[in-house]
């Protein structure tokens, strides 16, 4: 049992069905999809960064990253190379989770759907939480920390230091807070608010599972 498992192992790989071959092709198709999708957008100057900086600068470094993972799997020779094994939930999960950001992130009419303006408060958590749920062993506790976390720092980052057009809140209370001192008050507040909530579960989950592993 155990040669034949080292010969399904070690068995020669064809390049186009190696993981990291593979990986590296559908990161560099996704930043040539955020290249395109924000072509027509500004990327303003250094010191004011337009709505296109940011989508354009994860385009490049999406495309830099996954043309070094697909050298890489071109690369490593044929007995180490893992062949793709594809997994239909998983892929399912992520794809799904990113459908949401990109439909509520601004809302709009897509077809012959509408759908409404979430803005970056309420999509950043919920798509850390979908994309999260396609590892085989989820921890809502770790996942919920994640989404919050990774948030508050988008929102502090890009929304507040750098002053990218991104929507940050639903529209109804987009439209209820009004003026640019109060939206910059609720969107500190926000990410102040994300940011301590994810420190305290960072704490009671893993201060718990300390307690349980003594």
């Amino acid at each position: 049992m155990s040669d034949a498992t080292d010969t399904m192992q070690t068995a020669d790989v064809p390049r186009g069905l190696r993981v990291n071959v593979v990986g590296g092709a559908v990161v560099m198709f996704i930043a040539g999809l955020i290249w395109f999708g924000a072509i027509g957008l500004d990327v303003g100057q250094l010191t004011r960064l337009g709505s296109g900086a940011v989508p354009k600068a994860l385009a490049l470094l999406l495309l830099a990253a996954g043309g070094w993972v697909m050298a890489t799997g071109l690369m490593r020779c044929e007995g180490e190379a893992d062949r793709l094994n594809l997994a239909l939930r998983p892929g399912a999960i992520v794809v799904a989770a990113m459908l949401v950001f990109a439909f509520f992130i601004r809302g709009g009419e897509f077809g012959p759907v509408s759908t409404p303006q979430l803005g970056l408060t309420v999509v950043g958590p919920l798509t850390v939480v979908i994309a999260g749920c396609a590892a085989s062993d989820v921890r809502l506790g770790e996942l919920l920390v994640t989404a919050l976390g990774l948030t508050a720092a988008l929102l502090l980052v890009f929304a507040d230091l750098l002053g990218v057009a991104v929507p940050v809140f639903p529209k109804f209370l987009e439209t209820g807070i009004g003026g640019a001192v109060g939206s910059e008050a609720a969107l500190r507040i926000t990410y102040g608010a994300y940011g301590t909530l994810a420190a305290i579960l960072y704490g009671l989950v893993f201060g718990w599972r300390r307690k349980g592993s003594d």
